[in-house]
């Protein structure tokens, strides 16, 4: 048995695996045991920080237009497979007994798993276990109302509360979600969802280049990579390239071996966010932990949002925050070298915003407030 169950599902990034990771820490430190069901694919470097992980049969997007699942051998997934998964998914479950069960995004992301997890929200809503949804600020729009209709009507009939990881004196979950008002009384705000991590300004030297996950990114790794020596202020510093546990492994390989003097190509740092705290300048996408990253360290940054695939989030984030001073933002259309370059030699340290960044500490409180009955 154990005292929350933890369901997410990483496609291409791994944001929502440190994500979930910052949460499980604040849990354990209030003595609520975890477990992680992961449907994502199994990597030695993802780290769960929770006290056991049960593993799904695994897959992730075709491609960066999730255009469809695949399996870990690259096959797509078809009605047995999902019935497998789904058997696995309602097993685990049984052997976890929880008292509470944490989804990850789902209904406002992962339709596509909802073969599976909404078997598992009815088994628990039968057995009287606690539901929650755990959903980052912003959501990707979707052209089709009626999938925004579909969200909201199963938060309504299949969960018993929506923490969302944002602050809404920057923006409320109606920025993204047109139903917002129809759920009100099941939201709660956790603020965002950051590091504790300090830094200190007068030891800052080089350039951190990272891609998240990997699976995407390639592109602003390679021409981070091109745009060095065209520097007018870091083109002698120290540059860290971070590719990323899922970057792929014929590109990483080319990449490592016609590196300039003073570039080290990494797959993975697990310091990495105290690599940012001594960085100059942080130059990567604008998912929402490497924005945390970037606020909790107060290190001036550059992102090229990922946009691939109708995906509006990131883009949406980013200028809103450009335009507040967090960041410079360049988009991926305009993408070159030089446009890189200008905008690296130019970021500055971001404008201080009053907002919370406790998220991981207020969702451990909060699940341990229903966990207790006080809610």
């Amino acid at each position: 048995m154990t005292d929350v169950m933890i369901y997410v599902q990483h496609l291409l990034g791994i944001g929502h695996v440190r994500r979930i990771a910052l949460i499980n820490a604040e849990l354990k430190r209030l003595g609520i045991s975890t477990t992680v069901v992961s449907g994502g694919i199994p990597d030695a470097t993802l780290d769960f920080g929770s006290d056991d992980v049960i593993q799904l049969p695994p897959c992730r997007s075709a491609d960066s237009g999730f255009s469809g699942l695949i399996d870990q051998n690259g096959n797509a997934v078809d009605d047995a497979w999902k019935n497998n998964r789904k058997q696995a998914l309602l097993t685990a479950f049984e052997k976890t007994a929880p008292k509470l069960l944490l989804i990850e995004m789902f209904p406002f992301g992962r339709r596509a798993f909802r073969f599976e997890l909404l078997p598992l929200l009815e088994r628990a809503g039968q057995a009287g276990v606690v539901r929650i949804c755990s959903v980052r600020d912003l959501l990707v729009r979707k052209s089709d109302r009626s999938k925004e209709a579909w969200m909201r009507d199963v938060a309504r009939s299949h969960f018993d509360g929506v923490l969302v990881h944002g602050d809404p004196a920057l923006f409320g979950f109606g920025q993204s979600f047109p139903y917002a008002d129809d759920i009100a009384d099941m939201i709660e705000y956790t603020g965002y969802v950051a590091p504790k991590t300090g830094v200190t300004i007068g030891d800052r030297n080089g350039v951190l280049v990272s891609a998240g996950g990997g699976a995407v990114g390639a592109a602003l790794i390679e021409t981070a990579m091109a745009a060095r020596h065209l520097s007018k202020r870091y083109a002698d510093h120290r540059w860290d390239i971070v590719a990323g546990p899922h970057f792929p492994a014929d590109a990483f390989s080319r990449l490592g071996k016609n590196l300039p003097g003073g570039v080290t190509l990494h797959r993975f740092l697990p310091d990495f966010r105290d690599r940012m705290a001594q960085c100059c300048v942080s130059v990567s996408q604008a998912g929402y932990n490497t924005l945390m990253d970037v606020l909790a360290t107060r290190t001036a940054s550059v992102m090229v949002p990922f946009a691939d695939g109708g995906e509006s989030e990131q883009s949406e984030r980013a200028a809103i925050l450009a335009s507040k001073g967090v960041l410079s933002l360049l988009n991926p259309d305009d993408l070159t070298p030089q446009s890189l370059i200008n905008q690296i030699d130019q970021a500055k340290n971001p404008a201080k915003l009053d907002i919370s960044l406790d998220g991981a500490g207020i969702t451990a409180a909060k699940i341990a407030e229903r966990i207790r009955g006080k809610v």
